[in-house]
């Protein structure tokens, strides 16, 4: 498998580009790379929240053909009549999706903490995690109770990916959360064995990275968190040599 090329969108939003395939996932604004005509494409969306999901990604099945799109089950969009059924599929948390091509794609979802699902793919013989919105959302302004609902809802899901081997791993790391901002991704890194992580679902503050590299509990993770400067940020991840990833 060639190495992965991997661009920042903006937000939540990446596309993952390898083989003559590519994949994006939470788009809501911002420039998709350009790809070439005979590109088979996988289209994400984790949730039906406006910053992850977008209806405007249902056009690009007129410029590529071969598309598919993998939604989240709470997304309720008519669907426009060029695309055909078999061209979209709805995943519920907890469900397993196999298709079978060139290059076989298997997906599963875990349940996210606020909407929708979080993805675990394999593309071949990698694994990318994509979080959408399952993150350990503590929040000061919320009671003792809800702050230990969810990190115990949390905890649960990831508990799931214990020890699991994922090359490529989107993640919130979202400064609206004070000094807890780096809760979810601490201990997804923490639990699983991730080779590249992106902290996402930070809109333009991509200071969140320099915080993380002063954080005393990153110390041992701090080589795999992934630099993200601005939009359209070009990473590549070299396989399968050290996983490790380097910008262009």
């Amino acid at each position: 498998m060639q190495d992965m090329k991997i661009t920042y969108i903006g937000h939540s939003g990446f596309a993952v580009r390898w083989d003559g395939h590519a994949a994006v996932f939470d788009y809501f604004q911002g420039e998709v790379p350009e790809f070439e005509k005979d590109t088979k494409i996988y289209v994400f969306a984790s949730h039906a929240h406006y910053d992850h999901f977008q209806p405007c990604i249902f056009e690009w099945a007129s410029k590529y053909p071969d598309i598919t799109y993998i939604l989240s089950s709470d997304i309720k969009y008519r669907i426009p009549e060029e695309i055909s059924a078999e061209q979209v599929y709805y995943m519920k948390p907890g469900r397993r999706l196999e298709l079978e091509e060139d290059c076989p794609v298997a997906v599963r979802t875990l349940k996210s903490t606020d909407e929708g699902v979080a993805f675990l793919i394999r593309i071949g013989e990698r694994i990318i995690y994509h979080a959408g919105d399952l993150n350990w959302w503590h929040w000061e302004e919320e009671s003792p109770r809800y702050n230990k609902l969810m990190m115990q809802s949390y905890q649960r899901e990831i508990e799931k990916l214990e020890g699991r081997h994922i090359d490529v791993a989107f993640v919130p790391a979202d400064p609206r959360q004070g000094e807890q901002y780096y809760w979810g991704l601490d201990w997804f890194m923490k639990h699983t064995d991730t080779a590249n992580v992106f902290p996402m679902h930070n809109g333009q503050e991509h200071e969140v990275y320099e915080r993380l590299m002063a954080q005393p509990e990153t110390e041992s993770y701090r080589g795999h968190i992934m630099h993200i400067t601005g939009k359209n940020q070009i990473f590549e991840v070299a396989f399968p040599e050290n996983g490790t990833a380097r910008t262009e």
